[in-house]
């Protein structure tokens, strides 16, 4: 069997971690707010994951991956998450991605990347590290933790260049999704291999922005960003759309808005 480029590539790499086993050996402490730090089974890429309270492996749970802006604060991030969630039944997925920036490339205080990993990654592209990652670390937290098979997603500022790249390529993997106060230059997206997925059409995309946001808010230079990824998803049939301008909010993350949406558009899932 032909192994696919990016195993090829980083095999050696990912033996340097450590075997299926030690993936496995963190055990995430049942209906806590701790996080734990992993690593994918056959990726590189490393994640924190936060158990909401009550988690049994008797039934599925829906997962939240939380991507990171370019402050790269990975762990204080996710740790908003989990405060926002309170008792609420989500899985809290952190990874460590690259494609939000270059800033703090190769730092042992910001990454838990080795060296060789990062060799790898110059090698075959931030892009390709983060899109190969991200779908083997969501993979391995709906089956060790009984995740739900379509998974929820937000990302903050840089933070949404992966996102959108996920909307694009793999709509069918998501149940909702939320750029907050989004980049969009077209990073990770080829527009001709745009998904045709029917799964598109009523995905929800919701956007946030702050009112007081001088950059990314509806009067800021950076705005022209979201619509410029709104447009493209619309010509390409994401017909799901909306955005919300949140009243005195200037350039930060928000996860208890996030969170609130998810928990709207859940409840309308089960009438």
């Amino acid at each position: 069997m032909k192994l696919p480029v990016f195993t090829v590539a980083m095999l050696l790499v990912v033996q340097s971690f450590c075997t299926t086993p030690c993936a496995h050996a963190q055990n995430v402490h049942q209906g806590t707010n701790d996080l734990v730090l992993k690593t994918a089974i056959g990726h590189p890429m490393q994640y924190y994951v936060s158990l909401p309270k009550g988690w049994t492996p008797a039934k599925k749970w829906r997962i939240l991956v939380v991507l990171e802006a370019a402050e790269k604060e990975y762990k204080a991030n996710a740790m908003r998450f989990v405060a926002a969630r309170q008792d609420l039944p989500f899985i809290i997925l952190a990874p460590f991605i690259v494609t939000n920036g270059n800033a703090g490339r190769r730092d042992p205080a910001i990454f838990p990347y080795t060296p060789a990993t990062w060799d790898n990654i110059e090698k075959i592209g931030n892009c390709t590290f983060d899109t190969e990652g991200l779908e083997g670390v969501i993979g391995d937290v709906q089956k060790e933790y009984q995740g739900e098979e379509k998974v929820l997603m937000t990302g903050f500022e840089a933070g949404t260049h992966l996102l959108w790249s996920y909307i694009f390529t793999r709509p069918e993997r998501l149940a909702a999704a939320i750029p907050v106060s989004g980049n969009y230059i077209g990073r990770c997206v080829e527009e001709a291999l745009i998904s045709k997925h029917p799964s598109r059409t009523n995905l929800p995309i919701h956007a946030l922005y702050g009112a007081n946001d001088t950059l990314w808010g509806r009067k800021g230079g950076n705005f022209a960003q979201w619509e410029r990824a709104k447009q493209l998803a619309l010509k390409s049939g994401y017909a799901n759309i909306s955005e919300e301008e949140l009243p005195a909010i200037g350039h930060v993350p928000v996860p208890k808005e996030i969170i609130s949406y998810f928990i709207k558009l859940m409840a309308k899932e089960t009438k």
